[in-house]
């Protein structure tokens, strides 16, 4: 662990943390000094988690938490308040993703998504910003994805959740740029992560389809979780960005794949 790295001192509360992205996360914010809170609702992980970043030298908690339970947000802060007595970074990561053709999506699966994916985000940010407003500071990531600004096939639930995101997190910076609070987004493309991995699993034809998203990729590979924590821990440390959409998405956003 780093006592000089980017946000070394700070405490950064990091929801979907105990497993795939959300671990990377957690593991880069340790490397670079913060003292790391993992909220989730995978305990064994979690705690597993939370035990080898201490064993490394760090100071980290698990915390079980649903991310979609306005009271649960009340309990997860004054939790992470008591172990380690501030919140400066928060980092909403948790999120679920299910393919969806248009409108063949039923209600179910539009409320699971949206209630995680948006609802959390809103609801993280709402239970966070008062602590950060009276601390003066605070900077806020919020993971959107390149869903937001790509049409992607068979995505039709997930993109809408992730517009959102991406269309709260700039409000919510522009609400909030006097509380000296800044707010920002990552937007992933493909990620080398266990649900890719779900997915490969249970393709046809497993190599085909990973060679189609490595494809549409412009740099030709999919984005690693590595990568994606690297970009979350500028964010959080970044003194003047807000307001920031940042893509690590392999040149999805604005480049086309070499044919």
């Amino acid at each position: 662990m780093n006592p000089a790295g980017r946000v070394a001192g700070k405490v950064a509360l990091i929801t979907g943390a105990a497993r795939g992205m959300g671990a990377a996360h957690a593991r880069a914010m340790a490397r670079e000094g913060a003292t790391v809170a993992i909220a989730d609702i995978a305990p064994e992980a979690g705690e597993r988690l939370a035990a080898e970043l201490r064993g490394a030298g760090g100071q980290a908690s698990y915390h079980d938490h649903d991310v979609t339970d306005p009271a649960a947000w009340h309990d997860v802060v004054d939790a992470v308040h008591q172990a380690h007595g501030a919140i400066d970074v928060l980092v909403n990561n948790a999120g679920v993703q299910m393919r969806s053709f248009g409108i063949e999506a039923d209600d179910d699966e539009w409320a699971k998504v949206t209630a995680v994916n948006q609802y959390g985000v809103f609801l993280g940010m709402r239970a966070v910003i008062p602590v950060m407003q009276k601390a003066k500071s605070g900077s806020i990531v919020n993971t959107s994805s390149i869903a937001a600004w790509a049409g992607l096939p068979d995505r039709a639930l997930y993109s809408a959740s992730k517009g959102a995101v991406q269309a709260l997190t700039l409000a919510m910076a522009a609400d909030h740029l006097q509380d000296g609070i800044r707010v920002n987004c990552v937007n992933p493309g493909t990620a080398d992560t266990p649900w890719v991995q779900r997915l490969l699993a249970a393709s046809d034809d497993p190599v085909a389809e990973r060679v189609a998203l490595e494809a549409r990729q412009p740099i030709g590979r999919l984005v690693s979780a590595e990568e994606v924590a690297a970009a979350i821990c500028y964010l959080a440390e970044s003194t003047a960005t807000t307001g920031t959409a940042l893509a690590v998405d392999g040149g999805m956003q604005g480049l086309r794949p070499r044919r």
